[in-house]
């Protein structure tokens, strides 16, 4: 279901961007609902991704995590005859 959501902006903004999004051929509405789905798509990745580094860090810091330089020797085995197992959290 589709709700009205109101705005107050300054006369010059509307029409500058009502003229804009006749010159995309896209209606002002249909515009704005792509702005506010982006913004709000945004902020809700950039909430997930602020949660996912603190969890990182306690992990970090409960000295869970992996050295570097096991890593890379991990990715560099990729492609070769001896593919090293992944490696484990210490």
């Amino acid at each position: 279901m589709q709700e009205t959501i109101r705005a107050r902006v300054e006369a010059d903004l509307k029409e500058r961007f009502e003229l804009a999004a006749k010159d995309q051929g896209q209606s002002s509405s249909y515009l704005l609902r792509e702005f506010m789905s982006d913004f709000v798509r945004k902020h809700e990745e950039n909430k997930k991704r602020d949660a996912e580094t603190l969890l990182a860090i306690e992990s970090i810091e409960a000295g869970r995590f992996v050295e570097g330089d096991d890593v890379f020797d991990w990715l560099n085995s990729w492609g070769t005859d001896n593919v090293k197992d992944a490696p484990t959290c210490e």
